[in-house]
């Protein structure tokens, strides 16, 4: 004996709510702040990520990429994530 599937039963299903969260009340990413300060901090693989991207868009050849500064921007931004969002897990 087989049962048909009946979209019915997920409209019922209670959506989960974090109990340390009021009702109403949206869970906040703190990603969402730690970003612009880690990217802050970071300032000097900014501009040369930026500079880099000057210069790429500058040529009339194609050539060229700015993988490497990127990289170390985004190692420098996580490093920075890294110490301050252990602060926030519960």
């Amino acid at each position: 004996m087989s049962f048909s599937y009946s979209p019915q039963f997920f409209l019922h299903f209670p959506k989960y709510h974090a109990p340390h969260l009021k009702p109403g009340e949206e869970h906040k990413d703190p990603l969402d702040e730690i970003k612009p300060r880690c990217l802050s901090s970071c300032s000097d693989w900014l501009q040369e990520y930026n500079g880099c991207v000057q210069r790429i868009s500058m040529r009339t050849d194609g050539k060229g990429d700015c993988k490497g500064q990127f990289e170390e921007l985004t190692m420098c931004q996580d490093h920075c994530i890294a110490h301050e969002i252990f602060h926030h897990v519960k």
